[in-house]
């Protein structure tokens, strides 16, 4: 049965496995683990053994990280 599950959920592509996740966003498995703790994570979805990231979390973490450039630049001239 959990096989059953794992193959429909790799075969989703609303799903995306753990692995994948942290390659395409160059992450770490300890800084991941680390976001967790501090809630900085997108959600998860366990199978059996198997952790997957759902493609709606993915984006919604990777949209509330990003910075408008003119942040970047106010930082930049602050500390110099």
């Amino acid at each position: 049965m959990i096989e059953t599950e794992i193959t429909a959920a790799l075969a989703d592509p609303e799903l995306i496995p753990l692995s994948a996740f942290l390659r395409r966003f160059s992450v770490s498995k300890s800084s991941f683990y680390r976001m967790a703790s501090r809630g900085e994570a997108p959600d998860v979805l366990k199978i059996g053994r198997a952790t997957y990231v759902p493609l709606a979390s993915a984006r919604a973490w990777l949209q509330s990280r990003v910075v408008p450039a003119a942040t970047l630049s106010q930082s930049a001239r602050g500390a110099a």
